[in-house]
């Protein structure tokens, strides 16, 4: 399994430091006999207590990935609305 990225995150809870990371591997396809098999990306969920891992298919990956870009688009678009908002005041 090779990582493609990690992406560490910091917050506090408390009064007392925490970080979890997510990490996002792959396996490659390959042959199984003398059939192709699909690769597979596993994102993983890690804090200083747990780890919690779900396994994809390539076709999974790709609508979880639209699902993602397409949610991310929406808020960022909210927010420009909300700072065109905050630039004309009383409309």
């Amino acid at each position: 399994m090779t990582t493609a990225s990690e992406f560490p995150h910091f917050y506090e809870r408390d009064g007392v430091k925490k970080r979890n990371v997510l990490t996002v591997d792959f396996e490659d396809a390959r042959m199984e006999g003398s059939f192709p098999r699909d690769g597979s990306v596993t994102v993983r969920i890690k804090d200083e207590e747990t780890q919690k891992a779900f396994k994809m298919t390539p076709q999974e990956t790709l609508v979880l990935s639209s699902e993602l870009e397409s949610v991310a688009k929406e808020l960022l678009t909210q927010k420009r609305a909300l700072w065109k908002q905050r630039q004309r005041p009383g409309q």
